[in-house]
């Protein structure tokens, strides 16, 4: 499998391919957080590198858009990208952050993707970007004020409908419906933008087989903890190998 792109609902995606060199190897989609990229600041990179050795990982981008339900019509048109290049093969889900919910809510709706991963993935999304755009811009946003947001990682226009779009999940609903196949959370203690009780209650809410791990000195990119939360992730892939 090679990298490949493909027009998506919104754009071309271009989809990164670290290919897997064992026959029948299943797929890892990862799915970046807000305001972020595929790269993860080199974090998604590294994770990519060694997983490989179990699965093939493919990351892309989103088309710039924050909307919610815009990056679930992104990820399954991947889906559907990976299942014609590789068909039959297991397909795992890994969203950080708000691509965690993204994922969640994509893999709810497709009984075929056979396992999840949350990286410092939120439960409640409304208070999670009260907590990371601070209560004057929140509360701005809210009332129908689009919002431009400029710092190191660039320039956004933040729309009101950013909010009324996440309003229409229910995340509790769709963990509470989760059958079946295993689920991987991890979390730092000390993530200042998706609190970690979270995850637990991301965890609490699931009755399937899952495992979650939080880490004290973590914050929310895991600046600290990135390696010890992919050896971890490695770990719990080589079950669909």
């Amino acid at each position: 499998m090679q990298n490949f792109t493909f027009t998506g609902p919104y754009g071309a995606i271009e989809c990164i391919v670290n290919s897997c060199a064992k026959a029948d190897a299943p797929v890892l989609i990862m799915a970046h957080g807000f305001r972020g990229s595929r790269d993860g600041g080199g974090r998604a990179v590294e994770l990519a590198a060694g997983a490989q050795e179990c699965v093939n990982v493919v990351r892309f981008n989103f088309n710039g858009s924050q909307i919610l339900s815009r990056q679930i019509e992104e990820l399954q048109a991947v889906i559907t990208a990976v299942r014609k290049q590789l068909p039959d093969r297991k397909i795992i889900l890994l969203g950080r952050s708000l691509g965690g919910a993204a994922a969640l809510l994509t893999a709810s709706q497709d009984e075929n993707i056979a396992g999840l991963i949350l990286w410092a993935a939120p439960n409640n999304l409304r208070a999670t970007f009260l907590q990371a755009l601070g209560r004057e811009q929140y509360e701005l946003l809210d009332s129908g004020v689009t919002l431009h947001l400029a710092d190191e990682r660039g320039e956004l226009n933040l729309t009101p409908d950013f909010l009324t779009d996440i309003d229409k999940y229910d995340v509790d609903a769709a963990l509470r419906s989760w059958q079946h196949r295993p689920v991987l959370i991890l979390h730092g203690e000390a993530d200042e933008t998706v609190a970690v009780n979270q995850a637990y209650r991301n965890f609490a809410l699931l009755n399937v087989k899952k495992e979650i791990h939080t880490f004290p000195d973590g914050d929310h990119s895991f600046t600290c903890c990135s390696s010890e939360a992919a050896t971890i992730i490695c770990r719990w892939l080589r079950q669909f190998a």
